[in-house]
């Protein structure tokens, strides 16, 4: 069985209480401060996730100073053989998170004259079909039309066959294939193939692997050191938990957290982490503290995608104020975001892939429960 809900023992308890209150109207009343009412919302909204879905677990973090909020939750198990507990400081998968730190790079090249946004696709890669036609700035906001290498079936059929294939950044480019999904700066579409190619862009530009450019132009000024990129390999480095399914739920699917070697998501998704390095990046990321000002009221300069609730920019999304990212891999969902405005931070990790159950569900309700007028 899973852990009894905390935040509903709570609420009755506070609801008997009101009861003796309005009996004693000569004592003292005791007002519960807003934040802990808020946290009891926030116990109660990720508690009915654990109870009511197939999510295995949940660690969360939703910290805003200005409402005296700092609140950390764990829920479910990390081990749903041996029913160990989620833990606060288990390292995850990040998926495309990922992305967020290599577009970063990407900017903080343009800002040290190394290239520009308008600069095309052909400048790096001549051969690449319609290069010409694509901009650097189309690729990263996800406006190049240029087909994701994962929505190729025979990726995911290399991918079942061999699970410890290496993946090489030219292996999956190929897959891409020459294929558009609409003409170069038209429409948007979330491919993978995209950040692929920045990485490859800033390797080129810099004679550096994308992994030793994250390392030394994030992770180590802002003293990351619970986040990795992970260039190859299966293994989760630190204290993590198991992770389930594929999108779709069946108990009998293998675990998975290191089953499947992570080259194949590379500049796209290969990272790990834990709640409290992201929510350090995650206000880095919004408030534009690793590049320029005038970049970062570009990359903020999101566009509304049709039928969808948020905008997308530069490698980041919007919603109501709320800059970052989610990511998704087979066996970890997790959502990254910060409001500059509020100054309000929301790191949110399931050890699972579930169609229907996501972190990002929750973007939509955690904001309005700290914000009235949103």
């Amino acid at each position: 069985m899973k852990r009894i809900a905390y935040g509903k023992l709570v609420v009755a308890f506070l609801f008997i209480f009101s009861i003796f209150i309005s009996c004693n109207k000569d004592e003292d009343v005791i007002i519960t401060p807003a934040s802990d009412i808020i946290k009891e919302k926030l116990t109660i909204l990720l508690d009915s996730v654990v109870d009511n879905t197939h999510v295995p677990g949940i660690v969360a973090g939703v910290w805003a100073p200005n409402e005296g909020l700092d609140f950390i939750y764990t829920g479910g198990y990390a081990d749903l053989e041996t029913h160990a507990l989620m833990d606060e400081n288990m390292i995850f998968r990040i998926g495309s998170n990922t992305k967020t730190f290599t577009i970063t790079v990407l900017l903080q090249l343009v800002d040290e004259g190394k290239l520009s946004l308008d600069d095309k696709l052909s400048d790096f890669f001549p051969d690449y079909p319609r290069a010409n036609e694509v901009t650097i700035e189309m690729l990263a906001n996800m406006r190049s039309g240029i087909f994701s290498y994962t929505e190729n079936p025979a990726f995911w059929e290399a991918l079942i066959v061999n699970p410890s294939h290496v993946w090489t950044t030219d292996e999956l480019i190929e897959l891409g294939g020459d294929q558009y999904y609409f003409d170069p700066g038209t429409s948007f579409h979330y491919s993978n193939t995209n950040t692929i190619l920045i990485g490859e862009i800033i390797e080129k530009l810099t004679g550096q692997s994308l992994e030793t450019n994250i390392q030394n132009r994030i992770l180590t000024p802002l003293e990351l050191y619970n986040t990795t990129y992970i260039i190859a390999g299966k293994s989760i480095p630190g204290f993590h938990p198991k992770a389930y399914y594929g999108g779709e739920y069946d108990p009998e699917f293998p675990e998975l957290s290191e089953m499947i070697d992570v080259s194949w998501a590379g500049a796209a998704g290969c990272m790990t982490s834990d709640i409290f390095d992201l929510a350090k990046y995650a206000i880095a990321l919004g408030k534009g503290s690793l590049i320029s000002s005038n970049l970062q009221q570009k990359r903020l300069n999101c566009s509304v995608i049709e039928g969808k609730e948020m905008k997308y920019g530069i490698g980041i999304f919007e919603y109501k104020g709320f800059y970052g990212h989610n990511g998704g891999l087979p066996g970890f969902t997790s959502l990254m975001v910060h409001s500059p405005e509020k100054d309000c931070t929301i790191i949110i990790w399931y050890n699972c892939q579930l169609k229907g159950d996501d972190p990002t569900q929750l973007l939509y309700k955690i904001p309005k429960m700290i914000y009235a007028n949103l």
